[in-house]
C-alpha cells in the first residue's frame, strides 16, 4: 500500500494590521472616507481602499494621535531591524510603507529624544581636506573593498571582522574571524561568504601593505585551484566611504550590546541585513535593491493587481535604467 505524501503551506499573518483596521473604523474621518468608496467605488487618484485599509499613493495611512504611530516609529528604529539609524535613513525606511501630516518632524523629534542614540553614537566631526574618490565601478560585486575591524571583545572565539563591499552597489557582507587569522584564513572565508553568490572580483580596495594582498590573492587563486601565475598591482589609495561603512558597522553594534560588549557576535547578520535595506543617501536607494531590483520585503505586504503584468524584457530593461540612474546618483555624489 503506498504511503501519502502531504505538503504544508505556511505563511504569517500580520496581527498588526488587524489592530490597525480596528483602529480605523473608530475614527469618524477614516470611517467616511472607506464608507464613500464603498458607495461610489473610489475616493481620489490619491487614495486607495485595501482590506478596509487606506492607503495614499499606495502606503498605509496611519490615524493622527494614535499609539500605531509611536509603534511604527520603536519599530523602525528602536528595534535589530531598525538599528537606531539617523534621520536620513530612518525617514526613508517609514515613508517608503506609511504616511501621515507632518510625519517628518514626528521621526526627528523621536530620534532626538533616543537616549540609547545618545548614549552610543559620537558626534561626526566635518572631514578635513578635500577626499579624492576612486573611480565608479561598471558592474556590481566586480570591484570591492576590503577592510578589518580588529581588537573587538572576543565574541564566541572571534575578535575581528572582515568587511567587503561592493563599491558601486555598497551592498557589504560582514564576516567575523578568530582571534587568530592569517592570509588562508581570510582567502576561505571570502570564498565561503562572498565569492560563491558573486564570482571573483576584478579589483580589491585593501586596508593592509603589499605583502598581505600579494598573500591574500595568492592564496584566493590557490582555493580557485587556478594555474594562472597572477600577482596584484599595488596602487596605495584612500577610501573614506569604507570608513564610514566601518563606523556605522561599530556604531549599530554598540547601540545593541554597549552594556555586554562580548555579545557582537549573534548581532553580526541583523547588522548585514540592517545595512543593505537602509536608505543610502549617495545611491538614491538602498544596496539591496540594487543587486536584487526590488526593495527590501516590507511590513505592510505589496498587494499586486490582478491585471499588473511585466515580462521577463521589461524587467532586463528596468534593471538597466537602474543602473544607469545609480550611477548618475553616485557621479553626482
Amino acid at each position: 500500500m503506498s504511503k501519502s505524501l502531504f505538503i504544508a503551506w505556511s505563511k504569517p499573518t500580520n496581527h498588526w494590521l488587524a489592530k490597525v483596521v480596528v483602529v480605523t473604523k473608530e475614527d469618524k474621518l477614516f470611517s467616511e472616507l472607506i464608507s464613500r468608496y464603498a458607495h461610489r467605488g473610489t475616493i481620489d487618484p490619491k487614495y486607495d481602499v485595501k482590506d478596509r485599509l487606506i492607503f495614499r499613493k499606495g502606503k498605509l495611512m496611519i490615524l493622527e494621535n494614535s499609539s500605531l504611530r509611536n509603534q511604527i516609529l520603536q519599530e523602525f528604529h528602536d528595534t535589530k531591524l531598525g538599528g537606531h539609524a539617523g534621520r536620513t535613513k530612518t525617514i526613508a525606511r517609514i515613508c517608503s510603507q506609511f504616511y501621515w501630516p507632518k510625519m517628518q518632524e514626528d521621526i526627528k523629534s523621536y530620534i532626538r529624544c533616543c537616549s540609547i542614540c545618545q548614549q552610543a553614537k559620537v558626534d561626526q566631526a566635518v572631514p578635513a581636506g578635500l577626499l579624492q574618490p576612486l573611480p565608479i565601478p561598471q558592474q556590481i560585486w566586480e570591484d570591492i573593498a576590503l577592510y578589518f575591524i580588529t581588537n573587538l571583545p572576543s565574541s564566541h572565539g572571534h575578535s575581528t571582522i572582515m568587511v567587503i563591499v561592493d563599491r558601486l552597489s555598497k551592498f557589504g557582507h560582514f564576516i567575523a574571524l578568530k582571534v587568530e587569522f592569517n592570509s588562508k584564513l581570510e582567502a576561505d572565508a571570502f570564498i565561503n561568504n562572498v565569492t560563491k553568490i558573486h564570482g571573483f572580483p576584478l579589483s580589491i580596495v585593501f586596508d593592509r601593505d603589499r605583502v598581505s594582498i600579494n598573500s591574500f590573492w595568492q592564496q584566493l587563486f590557490k582555493a580557485q585551484g587556478t594555474t594562472l601565475a597572477m600577482s596584484s598591482s599595488y596602487y596605495p589609495q584612500s577610501d573614506g566611504q569604507m570608513e564610514i561603512l566601518n563606523k556605522t558597522l561599530e556604531m549599530y553594534l554598540r547601540c545593541f550590546v554597549f552594556d555586554k560588549p562580548k555579545l557582537w557576535y549573534p548581532m553580526l547578520a541583523l547588522a548585514k541585513y540592517w545595512n543593505n535595506s537602509s536608505y543610502h543617501h549617495n545611491l538614491g536607494m538602498s544596496p539591496f535593491k540594487v543587486v536584487f531590483g526590488r526593495e527590501p520585503p516590507a511590513v505592510v505586504p505589496y498587494q499586486v493587481h490582478p491585471k499588473d503584468h511585466v515580462s521577463l524584457q521589461e524587467t532586463l530593461v528596468n534593471r538597466d535604467k537602474l543602473l544607469q540612474k545609480l550611477k548618475g546618483n553616485l557621479a553626482r555624489a
